[in-house]
């Protein structure tokens, strides 16, 4: 007896995937065709074929964060044995058989019984099975199939790195890139807009901008000037669903400082200033100090101070205190009120640290004019000779002039001047000297043999 492949009982079993009401798509299972060789019937030594249809499923889904009142419905198995006699017996394992996903083992109805979190599992490997029931012989074999957790919106971005600290130079311009922000979202990427984010700025304008889709952030204006605002406090949003209203979102702070250039130059307040040094004042030392500002800082604010020119260039010399940014001016030649009561100086004050970009915003150096005035010192006489010699003959009577010494005033006052010898050596028992005149005579009578020279020391002082 043959037997045709239109008698043969080849059941098969199909999936019926959910319909997502909330999505409106549809997923269908189909099926492939296999041919398998019988085996011989009651001794037919004939070999005769027969087509197999083994099953291959699509993806079941199932909608994440579900809370409805009743089981979330999730698909159908069915196989075209099922007479609907409840001959057949569906069965499900793998992976949350029997305590998330839960079979209804005769009409091969799934439902998912938990509330499910995509970001923490994103799909489920399970088998299906159906069997007869009376005899528990397969009429099928197993296959494994998907159930996939479907991605809603439940998760706003996040800027894991922030708060930010950066900063940007000063006058730079417009469209500087300052910062790259990146905000994370856990919602699935691969469908729809979830986790789509785009970026905007919430405080931080009109000074800076945000690129929608790259969280690039950028000056938005020309020449921002570090000497006017220095700190910049800038809110970014991203926000999911391509920022979409009932898109969720959050945010970040980024803190701008804006670094410094070389654009300003050095200014000295006034344009004339005044200085009193007394003519006592000691070769070398540091007499005055004079200063320009400069609203820079670090090395652009640096500068250097130069006597350009004036009477009082060979007399006084200046210095640059790095610390301070002052202008030392120090006394190179003795001063004499006598000879001379007041300097004129031209002093310079120039930047060293040149930013060529800004050379329009110069000259970047100042000059302001200097006024020495010398002070008088009530000076000591001073004598004609430092030192003089004279002579006297041995046994010269006691009061014989020996010599006259000459001293001044040096000061404006031309005083009258006073002669002495001083008491601190014994010369003063052996000669006298006339205080109004300097004429010095002998106290005794002089043996040469017994001393034939004698050292005076002789001073003056002002009346």
């Amino acid at each position: 007896m043959r037997i045709t492949s239109t008698s043969c009982i080849c059941p098969v079993l199909v999936c019926l995937c959910f319909v997502q009401r909330c999505y409106g798509a549809a997923h269908h299972g189909s099926i492939k065709v296999t041919r398998n060789q019988t085996k011989h019937i009651e001794g037919e030594t004939e070999v005769h074929h027969r087509p197999k249809r083994g099953w291959v499923w699509n993806q079941f889904f199932v909608l994440e964060e579900h809370m409805g009142p009743d089981p979330q419905y999730v698909g159908k198995l069915h196989s075209n044995s099922d007479k609907g006699d409840g001959s057949v017996k569906y069965i499900l394992t793998g992976e949350g058989a029997g305590t998330i996903f839960i079979i209804d083992d005769t009409t091969g109805d799934i439902h998912s019984t938990k509330s499910l979190d995509r970001e923490q599992k994103t799909h489920y490997v399970l088998h299906a099975q159906a069997i007869d029931r009376r005899t528990n012989k397969p009429l099928e074999p197993e296959s494994e199939f998907i159930i996939k957790v479907q991605d809603i919106n439940d998760n706003a971005p996040k800027f894991t790195d922030g708060p930010y600290i950066v900063t940007v130079p000063e006058m730079s311009e417009m469209g500087t890139s300052v910062l790259q922000v990146t905000a994370t979202d856990a919602d699935d990427p691969t469908y729809g807009n979830s986790a789509r984010v785009v970026y905007s700025i919430l405080q931080g304008q009109p000074y800076f901008s945000v690129d929608p889709k790259t969280g690039v952030i950028r000056t938005a204006l020309h020449n921002m000037d570090r000497e006017a605002r220095e700190h910049y406090s800038v809110v970014i949003q991203a926000k999911d669903m391509a920022g979409q209203v009932g898109g969720l979102s959050g945010s970040t702070t980024v803190n701008i400082t804006l670094t410094d250039v070389n654009d300003n130059p050095p200014r000295f307040p006034q344009k004339h200033y005044q200085l009193y040094v007394p003519e006592s004042a000691q070769v070398g030392s540091a007499v005055g100090k004079i200063k320009a500002n400069d609203a820079d800082t670090g090395s652009n604010a640096d500068m250097k101070y130069t006597i350009i020119n004036g009477d009082g260039s060979g007399v006084f010399s200046i210095s640059t205190d790095k610390e301070t940014r002052e202008g030392i001016l120090s006394l190179k030649k003795p001063l004499n009120y006598e000879k001379k009561k007041s300097y004129t100086l031209n002093i310079e004050g120039a930047n060293t640290h040149l930013d060529f970009r800004f050379s329009h915003l110069g000259p970047f150096k100042d000059v302001t004019m200097l006024k020495v005035i010398v002070g008088d010192v009530d000076e000591p006489p001073l004598f004609t000779m430092p030192s003089y010699v004279m002579e006297v003959y041995e046994n010269a009577k006691i009061g014989t002039p020996v010599g006259t010494v000459t001293a001044h005033d040096p000061d404006a006052a031309n005083s009258l001047v006073r002669y002495f010898i001083d008491h601190n050596t014994d010369e003063d028992r052996y000669f006298t000297i006339d205080a109004s005149t300097g004429t010095i005579k002998t106290a005794k009578i002089f043996d040469r043999e017994e001393t034939p020279w004698y050292n005076i020391t002789v001073a003056a002082s002002e009346i």
